[in-house]
């Protein structure tokens, strides 16, 4: 079912709230990382707050708050996707330094700030895999102009895995 205004609304993705969602302000407060959905069944636009963090990575379950408010979508502050990056030049942090051209995945915490986790390969492993560590380094959102886009091969999930699909 087309949406009232649905092609007025921002796209479905990731998003920072810059202003609590009327009614729903204790879910929904300033500067919380959300899901946004352009759509639903009833056309509605609707949000979900995150649920739980695996591997650096939200997941979302609904089923989403649909509001009527679609100015309220308006404040809505769009953010990276979560995923793996490259650093177009060297990152600069207290208690070190990362270089230019490091693998890295973006994630978020609650409150939409970015935070970069390190790319590392694991010498004790039998397995030639990479490994991100559950702690990173937070980075200021004027800094998200470094990262550069790179595709990593994901494996096929099955439906009950939490893979990078992560709005169930």
């Amino acid at each position: 079912m087309a949406g009232p205004g649905k092609n007025l609304l921002p796209p479905c993705g990731l998003y920072r709230t810059s202003k609590a969602l009327e009614g729903h302000a204790e879910q929904f407060p300033e500067g919380l990382l959300v899901y946004f959905h352009n759509h639903s069944d009833s056309g509605l636009p609707q949000v979900l707050a995150p649920d739980h963090n695996v591997h650096n990575r939200w997941h979302f379950h609904g089923p989403g708050v649909e509001f009527r408010a679609l100015s309220w979508a308006d404040t809505l502050v769009a953010v990276p996707s979560e995923g793996f990056y490259s650093l177009r030049r060297e990152l600069t942090f207290e208690g070190g330094s990362w270089p230019k051209g490091a693998l890295v995945q973006l994630g978020y915490n609650r409150n939409a700030d970015a935070i970069l986790f390190i790319a590392q390969v694991r010498g004790h492993l039998e397995e030639n895999d990479l490994f991100f560590a559950d702690k990173g380094v937070g980075i200021r959102r004027e800094q998200l102009s470094i990262l550069e886009p790179v595709s990593v091969y994901q494996e096929q999930a099955s439906a009950d895995d939490h893979g990078p699909a992560n709005v169930h």
